[in-house]
């Protein structure tokens, strides 16, 4: 079961607050135009204090208080943070790491496989659940835990878990093993299955991928354990989800590398997804768009945002018409819902300055009343606009196996880890995202063993790890004449990133026409030639492609430089675009450009700042979001004829529109 009505809401702990105030402030939720709250998730042991005691006296309030106040329910599990009387009882419920054992305190720092972890998790999830039986009218949904983490888990019960798993996957064959990972180097061949080497100091890249892998392989298997505990309680009318995040700069990035989430969301019925950004000058819709774009990768199909800012960090508060605009801008991505992490700002410890919907005063003030007039606009238009159907001629395709590879194997050439962040995976990925969004290209995110063959255009950034079935689908989706833009470090290893022993790049040579023994990274400042307009550098990484004898591929840049200048930094071959060197923006926006005109696909028209969206509602109404992410006023002029759905106003095709800063339209193309 999915939900239906756009939810709006937030997280709301009174346990949290100083004193409680249910009946103050769900008024005031409810008043905002909000429609749901998702609580229980933070406090296992506010639910029970010591072990065996168990007090959801502040859980029955807040549920007693949603119905009789008319809001919804969303309860998570309070699994994801531990009480310190566990840990007293079982020191092994706190991981051991690659850096030692956690201490106890922060969130996420607990061992999956521990079973005492496992057994009291079971239990005060019972436990809560059997008292949520009684509150059915208001709970719509279940939350499994909270952005699910391993806790780097290197303990004995789970070390002992991977070597059965990797005996399974090889057959039992420990030569076939030894082989494939390449444990022969430094002497690092395993003995046998029952000796298995300790993995927290291996040099062996292979071995340390695998074990990533594991991994994130338990979160998936947590998640569905979690999801079996929630079937025996919840009706057929009830959703269950769970909030997926993203790497980490100081705000959501780009593809989480602790968790495969396309596997992990086969526990849930719908996608959730918590998505932080910058905002005020910095407020791009960028990051939206990009935690918008996975989140529906995740199940083909739309999603819930269970946790976006309001106030949030200090640096983030929001200019006037920001909150709107952001909003706006993941309804616009797909979102079935926008929810506040969190109502009230909280008064100590670790998240004080981690602003809510209000502030430390717990008095309404601007950012309420900007999203009470949000869920004004809501009332009228939340039906035509939310759970908008997306539709993309162009993917980037996501990999984790990948983005593991690329940091055990850096493009610096040192040993792992010590990589450069500036090329690390997630930042390559958002070079090309970051060009399509500015170009006003909607984008999708597939993955590996998608059926990618409707995009006209995919963009494969450093896939590092390939299969050889991916290959052969690969290559045939550019046979039935899929374009595809190659970048570097592409399908360089196998699936335990043991490097292929062939021409690079494997299994594609042909369709690239040319191949690459050699690799450097670039001189400094070294430009490029040719008929691209490339006005940048080359970054990070460069191979050395030289065109197969009788290849028809075109050369589009060559290096500026004496003895780089004879391999290709960009060339073509039928509809295979090939990179060779990492790009600033604004050269991989023109490579974009050109590919796009030799694959007959149109750019719109508008470019960044002003951002047009699309989609298709229920009733097969198609909509059209325009953004002004500028502290300028930007003119739109219209491509059809429009309603505007804000003002009931009619739009003719040509009419031209300003836009104020951090303005918006919301649009219908009139039949």
């Amino acid at each position: 079961m999915k939900p239906e009505q756009f939810l709006y809401g937030c997280a709301y702990y009174d346990e949290y607050m100083p004193k409680s105030r249910i009946d103050i402030d769900f008024p005031l939720i409810r008043d905002a135009g909000m429609n749901v709250i998702r609580i229980a998730e933070s406090t296992w042991s506010t639910w029970e204090p010591r072990e065996g005691q168990f007090d959801f006296t502040s859980l029955i309030k807040m549920l007693q208080g949603a119905r009789k106040y008319g809001l919804s329910v969303i309860i998570g599990t309070p699994t994801y943070a531990v009480p310190s009387w566990l840990v007293d009882l079982d020191p092994d419920v706190l991981s051991t790491t690659h850096q030692g054992k956690n201490l106890y305190g922060h969130r996420q720092l607990t061992d999956l496989v521990n079973p005492t972890y496992l057994k009291y998790a079971e239990r005060v999830t019972r436990k809560l659940l059997d008292v949520c039986r009684d509150y059915n009218d208001v709970i719509i949904g279940y939350q499994l835990d909270n952005e699910t983490r391993s806790a780097d888990s290197v303990g004995p019960i789970a070390q002992k878990m991977f070597a059965e798993r990797l005996r399974e996957r090889f057959g039992g064959d420990l030569d076939k093993c030894n082989l494939a990972l390449g444990m022969d180097y430094w002497s690092n061949k395993i003995p046998s299955w029952d000796e298995f080497p300790d993995v927290t100091g291996t040099i062996n890249g292979s071995l340390d991928g695998l074990y990533k892998e594991f991994l994130r392989d338990l979160i998936s298997e947590f998640l569905m354990w979690l999801r079996g505990i929630i079937n025996d309680y919840k009706t057929p009318e009830q959703f269950v989800t769970h909030n997926f995040d993203y790497s980490w700069i100081g705000y959501s990035f780009g593809m989480q590398k602790e968790v495969t989430q396309k596997k992990a969301a086969q526990a849930v019925d719908i996608p959730g997804v918590d998505i932080y950004h910058p905002s005020q000058e910095k407020l791009t819709g960028i990051e939206i768009a990009m935690g918008g774009a996975i989140g529906r990768s995740l199940k083909k199909d739309n999603y819930l945002v269970l946790e976006t800012q309001c106030q949030g960090r200090p640096s983030w508060t929001p200019f006037p018409g920001q909150l709107t605009l952001q909003a706006l801008s993941h309804l616009a991505s797909g979102a079935g819902s926008v929810m506040y992490w969190h109502y009230h700002s909280i008064h100590n410890s670790y998240e004080t300055y981690w602003k809510g919907i209000l502030s430390h005063d717990l008095k309404p003030g601007r950012c309420y009343n900007e999203l009470k007039e949000f869920g004004g606009l809501m009332k009228k238009l939340a039906p035509q606009v939310s759970y908008l159907k997306k539709s993309s001629e162009v993917a980037i395709l996501l990999d984790n196996r990948s983005l593991t590879g690329i940091d055990e194997f850096p493009c610096n050439g040192e040993e792992a880890f010590k990589g450069d962040e500036e090329f690390d995976y997630n930042h390559i990925m958002r070079t090309w995202f970051d060009s399509c969004y500015k170009l006003g290209l909607e984008t999708d995110f597939c993955y590996e063993d998608d059926d990618f063959g409707s995009y006209k255009l995919l963009i494969i950034p450093s896939m590092y790890s390939a299969t050889e079935d991916f290959l052969a689908r690969l290559r045939g989706y550019i046979a039935n004449g899929g374009h595809v833009i190659i970048t570097p470090r592409c399908f360089f290893s196998d699936e335990f990133l043991k490097v292929y022993p062939t021409d690079q790049p494997h299994g594609l040579t042909k369709e690239v026409g040319a191949i690459y023994s050699e690799f450097t990274n670039p001189p400094d400042n070294m430009g490029f030639t040719g008929k691209l307009n490339l006005k940048g550098n080359a970054l990070g990484f460069m191979e050395f492609y030289s065109p197969l004898e009788d290849s028809p591929a075109k050369i589009l840049a060559s290096y500026n430089h004496t003895y780089w200048g004879k391999y290709a930094a960009v060339m073509r071959n039928g509809n295979v675009t090939t990179v060779g060197c990492y790009l600033e923006e604004s050269d991989t926006q023109e490579v974009l450009k050109d590919t796009l005109s030799d694959a007959g696909l149109t750019l719109p028209s508008n470019r960044f700042p002003l951002i047009v969206r699309r989609g298709v509602n229920r009733s097969g109404e198609k909509i059209t979001f325009v953004f002004n992410y500028s502290m300028e006023e930007n003119l739109f002029e219209t491509q059809d004829e429009y309603t505007n759905l804000v003002t009931d106003s009619e739009h003719k095709k040509g009419d031209r529109i300003t836009l104020p800063p951090w303005g918006y339209l919301i649009l219908k193309i009139n039949a």
